[in-house]
């Protein structure tokens, strides 16, 4: 596929990912210039026309969604057997290689993430469409931090029938909603449970069920419960853990309401808004312990008394159990003394890891802001570097939070002018600030932020900014303007809702002086209302004249006729021979033109023949 030309438009550059359907390609768009990313359809399911077409109507349903939390479709099309949707090219990572990477997240930059994620979901709901796969392979993260959610459209032509459990598609059935997974209706409930799978695994570093078989894994997500995330990750708040179960209740009905309903969750996980989960481990049944009655079952125990052989028995087995604990210790029964390493200034794990060679522990006794230290960074120890202690004894120590966190403010509805200022006054800088169209919201004013409101963050911390362009415009066919006038162009642009660009003026063989020689933007594409068109005016001298001698025979049918000679060429279409004729008669007639050219002979008002020239 490396330098195959889609559509006359997009050049394949590279292959930059591949999943269970459809192969990644990073593509040059010949006519915007700029770089997308084109996904082709694998041929074993370019040859299922029923996942053709629903993949076709799903993607270009999805094309109508425009939001900074997901990744826009431009374009969607087939060449010969090749079916490729034209996407936003998202330069950054997937969510999965950042918690490869980072795993456990932080809580402020996982909750960060899980936001944006469902302000996407929520404007995908809102508009009918239910993804149906979210998953950290679908998320994208930008350079600036902003997530886009990917694939609405290869998610959701996914059926039943496609739904298999080898490949590249196991992915899936980590994050699956009981209720896909039995065949039942989705709702956009569906893509909560799967968002909070996702929230589970960036705060954990483990996906709540995990099994060798693919059909175990389902099987745990109908049946079981999974770890409470605070058994593997104490630094989450019981508030948070709280907010992932009930994203991830195995009844629908019990989930949140909406994406928007958990995007506030999530906001105000520290409030008591949401009760404490009590689940015992044995997968939330309720163990029943039979109740012992004082009067009878009392009456037996006394009743049951030890034999003296009894006795013996467990004096031997106490004995063999203390010769054994003394064996392991050997002479050393009061441990070893070890020399306590310098660790203050180095990271959690990296210290954890000295204190391991020489058998001793750690123990976090207080986290505190530091202006020295970084996050996770050492900030005393107790005992001191060099002191001598027992081996397997616990080093105290005090771990730095990094510098004084301040509360991000919300900037939602404001002007990109007044978010600066507010920002500043808060003691926070702009950072990037992107435009995207929405139709919630009137043009320059701010959508959405990163990291969110509510949010901690160090003094000076760049916050980046989401405004909107107005309303999506709609879009219209671009029209040909290639062998116009200049004002003939702005009249077809004029009522197309289309606006004329930058004029240039080149030297043209092909065109005579004043007409249009290039347009920027191919005829048949898709635009924008009110996009401009930039075009190349012909400066002349255009094309050389060319002659030419054309003769024919007219036919017998009739005794007169009258021919009509017309040429079409650089020059437009002029009439240049009227004349009357008997029948079978020879025409010679010399025709003198520019460019490619041909002419339509007329007989009596009906057409008799073209030749082109």
């Amino acid at each position: 596929m490396i330098g195959t030309l889609l559509a006359q438009r997009y050049e394949i550059i590279e292959i930059i990912g591949e999943g269970g359907m459809a192969f990644v390609y990073k593509t040059h768009d010949r006519i915007l210039d700029r770089v997308v990313a084109v996904k082709v359809l694998k041929d074993e399911y370019s040859n299922d026309p029923s996942f053709v077409e629903k993949f076709r109507i799903e993607a270009l349903a999805a094309a109508k969604l425009s939001h900074p939390n997901i990744v826009n479709i431009f374009d969607v099309g087939q060449q010969n057997n090749k079916h490729y949707i034209v996407m936003e090219y998202v330069e950054g990572k997937t969510l999965q290689d950042f918690i490869t990477l980072h795993a456990p997240l932080s809580v402020n930059k996982a909750v960060d993430f899980a936001s944006m994620i469902c302000d996407g979901l929520q404007a995908a709901h809102e508009n009918g469409i239910i993804h149906r796969d979210i998953k950290p392979h679908n998320i994208l993260i930008t350079k600036s931090g902003i997530v886009k959610v990917a694939d609405f459209g290869i998610a959701q032509a996914v059926s039943k029938k496609t739904l298999t459990f080898n490949g590249h598609i196991e992915g899936t059935v980590h994050y699956i909603a009981p209720e896909q997974a039995k065949g039942e209706p989705v709702t956009p409930a569906t893509d909560l449970y799967s968002l909070g799978c996702v929230l589970y695994e960036m705060l954990t570093g483990n996906v709540p069920f995990d099994a060798e078989s693919p059909i175990t894994v389902v099987l745990k997500h109908i049946h079981d419960e999974p770890v409470l995330p605070r058994e593997i990750n104490q630094d989450i708040p019981i508030g948070l853990q709280n907010v992932i179960l009930k994203s991830m209740e195995k009844n629908p009905a019990r989930r949140f309401k909406t994406a928007e309903e958990l995007h506030n969750a999530l906001r105000d996980f520290n409030s008591d808004a949401y009760p404490v989960y009590q689940r015992n481990k044995d997968n939330g049944k309720t163990i029943l312990i039979p109740s012992i009655d004082d009067n009878e079952g009392g009456a037996d125990m006394a009743r049951k008394k030890l034999r003296p052989r009894g006795w013996v028995i467990i004096s031997i087995a106490v004995l063999g159990l203390l010769f054994g604990v003394l064996f392991q210790l050997g002479g050393n029964i009061f441990g070893n003394e070890v020399i306590v390493p310098q660790i203050e200034g180095m990271m959690i794990k990296e210290a954890n890891d000295e204190l391991t060679k020489v058998n001793l522990g750690m123990k976090v006794i207080d986290r505190q802001s530091s202006e020295q230290f970084e996050a996770d960074q050492i900030l005393s120890q107790n005992p001191a570097a060099g002191q001598k202690v027992k081996e397997g004894r616990e080093i105290e120590v005090i771990i730095s939070t990094g510098a004084e966190l301040l509360s991000v403010p919300s900037l939602i509805g404001l002007t990109v002018s007044e978010a600066e200022i507010e920002l500043r006054n808060k003691g926070f800088t702009r950072g990037v600030v992107e435009g995207t169209y929405d139709d919630r919201f009137p043009e320059n004013f701010v959508i959405s932020h990163s990291p969110i409101a509510g949010s901690k963050a160090a003094e000076g911390t760049k916050i980046n900014i989401m405004y909107s362009k107005g309303k999506t415009p709609e879009r219209v066919n671009m029209p040909s303007l290639l062998g116009l006038s200049l004002q003939e162009a702005k009249n077809v642009l004029r009522e197309n809702k289309l606006e004329i660009g930058t004029v240039d003026e080149k030297e043209s063989n092909e065109y005579v002086a004043g007409r249009i020689t290039f347009q920027d933007t191919e005829p048949g594409v898709m635009i924008d209302e009110g996009s401009k068109i930039n075009v190349t005016v012909s400066k002349g001298p255009g094309p050389v004249a060319t002659s030419k001698a054309i003769e024919f025979q007219l036919p017998e049918e009739q005794d007169y006729y009258k021919v009509v000679i017309k040429l079409t060429d650089a020059q437009g279409k002029r009439e240049i021979y009227n004349q009357l004729h008997h029948a079978e008669d020879d025409v010679h007639v010399g025709v003198s033109y520019f460019g490619d050219a041909k002419v339509d002979i007329e007989l009596n008002g009906k057409h008799f023949r073209t030749i082109e020239l």
